[in-house]
């Protein structure tokens, strides 16, 4: 179905699924925080070496066995918690302690609370490509979700250099009736990018208002 992975973006929203911006951000923690319009972080190569993989899970829940005159007549189905990986080479820190939902001493520290911050939200947008076409884009928006980092290991460098990836979790959320995502294929007849970005990273002017910073 698909073929390597191009590219991502995320962006921090608030209960509502609405991309927040400036101060209460993605760029929260960079000096762009006072100029920053549009609250959308495009992992490139330029800015974090790319991002390796994003594994989804839990897509689908279990089916149980509704049986009827000694047969199995149904299967009740269940949804799954479904939760997105997304690992990239090197994320910018400031990212990714906003995206982390780390809260700042404002001198370069970020406080490990031992709990993950249900009310800050993080959605993403991915793009690979088809199978056999690397020309027509494939993409999977996952609306909202609170990511986290539960372990990390530095290993000391000996002949070869010990480096990590940058690995965030995201237990996914649904979005009022939209659920958890979508797929999105170039190829579809009325495919439309613009419409697509304005589905995943919904504005006051696309999707409703905050103003709740998030909570």
């Amino acid at each position: 179905m698909s073929l390597g992975i191009a590219g991502a973006k995320i962006a921090l929203v608030d209960k509502n699924g609405i991309v927040l911006t400036g101060t209460d951000g993605i760029f929260k923690y960079t000096d762009q925080a006072a100029t920053d319009k549009s609250g959308i972080f495009d992992i490139t190569v330029d800015n974090s070496y790319g991002v390796a993989s994003l594994a989804l899970t839990n897509l689908v829940g279990s089916a149980t066995d509704i049986p009827g005159n000694n047969k199995i007549v149904y299967k009740a189905a269940g949804k799954g918690s479904a939760q997105t990986v997304l690992t990239v080479n090197a994320l910018p820190n400031e990212i990714k302690m906003a995206a982390l939902g780390m809260s700042s001493d404002s001198k370069g520290g970020y406080t490990i609370t031992g709990k993950q911050n249900s009310n800050v939200r993080l959605a993403i947008l991915a793009e690979s490509s088809e199978s056999f076409d690397e020309s027509k884009p494939l993409y999977v928006g996952m609306f909202m979700g609170n990511a986290s980092e539960a372990s990390k290991t530095l290993t000391s460098n000996s002949a070869t250099e010990s480096r990590t990836q940058d690995v965030l979790t995201i237990a996914q959320l649904e979005r009022g009736d939209d659920g958890f995502g979508k797929y999105y294929f170039s190829t579809a007849s009325k495919f439309d990018e613009a419409a697509m970005l304005a589905d995943v990273f919904k504005t006051a002017a696309t999707g409703g208002t905050t103003t709740d910073g998030g909570h």
